[in-house]
């Protein structure tokens, strides 16, 4: 199957995905307190966990589109850096996120701390620009 047939079924199947927790959010309540957040992030998790998967493996396939400048405000490093302090603890998805560059330009391939814990990270880049919340 080829790349691009394969990221238009990951977009299908994300949409499908995104509905059902749409329709899991508006049917159920939960109370406010920690018990209740707890309960509610457990409800949702298997659409949640299945869209970082799908989100994934679209990154892992998605052509370049090397067309954009590096903004001032990103901090740009080289993947091998940022692996390692994601390892170290240094970068976790809640701090931001990147996206890889190649030849000075933005990729338009998006990249998350996450994806190390999931080997999911792209080996025809060598630079990342990262972008703080």
């Amino acid at each position: 199957m080829d790349n691009q047939k394969r990221i238009q079924e990951i977009e299908a199947e994300m949409s499908e995905v995104h509905n059902r927790l749409h329709e899991k959010q508006q049917g159920r309540k939960f109370s406010t307190s920690t018990k209740g957040f707890q309960e509610y992030l457990d409800f949702i998790n298997p659409e949640t966990e299945r869209l970082a998967e799908l989100r994934r493996e679209k990154q892992m396939l998605k052509s370049p589109e090397l067309k954009r400048d590096i903004p001032e405000y990103a901090d740009v490093m080289l993947l091998e850096d940022f692996v390692a302090a994601v390892k170290d603890g240094g970068f976790i998805d809640y701090d931001g996120s990147g996206e890889y560059v190649k030849d000075g330009k933005m990729s338009g391939i998006a990249i998350h701390p996450s994806d190390v814990q999931y080997g999911a990270i792209r080996d025809d880049f060598d630079t990342i620009a990262w972008f703080n919340r």
